[in-house]
């Protein structure tokens, strides 16, 4: 700064030095003119003057750029400072959120585990309710007829079962879309004894048209759909006091229940070839 202002004025007086030798030796050899000099003093003075604003001026630029790295030097500090507290900052609630995202997962899952359970629960106590219930496919419908009446014939000329109509607690007809099949009948048994005798005997319908099934609840009948149509890896399937057992391709039985994937059973897979 103070150097390109001591290069400026060093010029300027040499140049002024070069032209006043060269003034006085064009007029050294002539006498002196007293307004000649005050002209050359006044310009003399008045490029000195020049020379000083314009080291000032360069001396103001000079600073003002100075000042101004400075500062920029100073704000990218800032701002490094603050991207990596930013950063920082940022990884933190990204961690803890991590963390309680964990969390929550784990919440959710032993949530879904105790709701899984309940339901399991609530399907094998509705289930229960259920036990002494049958459901018979097949019978012919009758205009006014009695359920109670039509079923203790059918159980005794069909199956040879001494069940009257006071062994039974109530018989219906069950709605069902297709029209061109006779209704379905629930029956209820006031022993759940009567009911494991029709079971048993259910057997002996074979080719009558005629088929009897366990009343299963809607969830289990869903699951016990799936699992019969699975032929790849069920052989057998069958229900047993409202339990679902099947019979897999290396002839072992296994006992299906409510929530259970067949994935999950490690079941030997029957591949077919077209």
């Amino acid at each position: 700064m103070a150097d390109t202002g001591t290069i400026s004025l060093f010029s300027y007086f040499k140049r002024k030095r070069n032209s006043s030798s060269t003034s006085s030796n064009s007029t050294s050899s002539s006498s002196p003119d007293p307004k000649k000099q005050k002209d050359n003093l006044e310009e003399t003075f008045t490029d000195i003057k020049e020379a000083e604003e314009f080291e000032e001026n360069m001396a103001e630029a000079n600073i003002v750029e100075i000042i101004s790295k400075e500062v920029e030097k100073k704000l990218e500090g800032i701002f490094d400072s603050l991207k990596e507290k930013i950063r920082e900052e940022v990884k933190n609630v990204v961690e803890n959120v991590m963390k309680r995202f964990d969390g929550l997962e784990k919440i959710v899952d032993k949530i879904e585990k105790e709701n899984m359970e309940l339901k399991r629960r609530l399907v094998e106590l509705e289930q229960y309710g259920r036990r002494a219930n049958v459901r018979i496919f097949g019978v012919k419908e009758e205009t006014g007829e009695d359920c109670k009446t039509l079923v203790s014939h059918m159980l005794k000329n069909k199956l040879s079962l001494n069940i009257n109509e006071k062994d039974i607690d109530a018989a219906h007809r069950l709605p069902q879309r297709a029209k061109d099949k006779p209704k379905p009948i629930i029956v209820r048994f006031f022993k759940r004894d009567d009911q494991e005798k029709v079971m048993r005997a259910r057997k002996r319908l074979k080719q009558t048209g005629v088929s009897i099934a366990e009343d299963l609840c809607r969830d289990l009948l869903q699951l016990y759909n799936r699992v019969r149509n699975d032929s790849s890896r069920v052989l057998e399937s069958w229900v047993w006091r409202g339990q679902i057992f099947i019979k897999d391709h290396r002839n072992e039985i296994h006992k299906v229940h409510y929530g259970q994937a067949l994935d999950e059973m490690n079941l030997p897979v029957m591949r077919y070839q077209p």
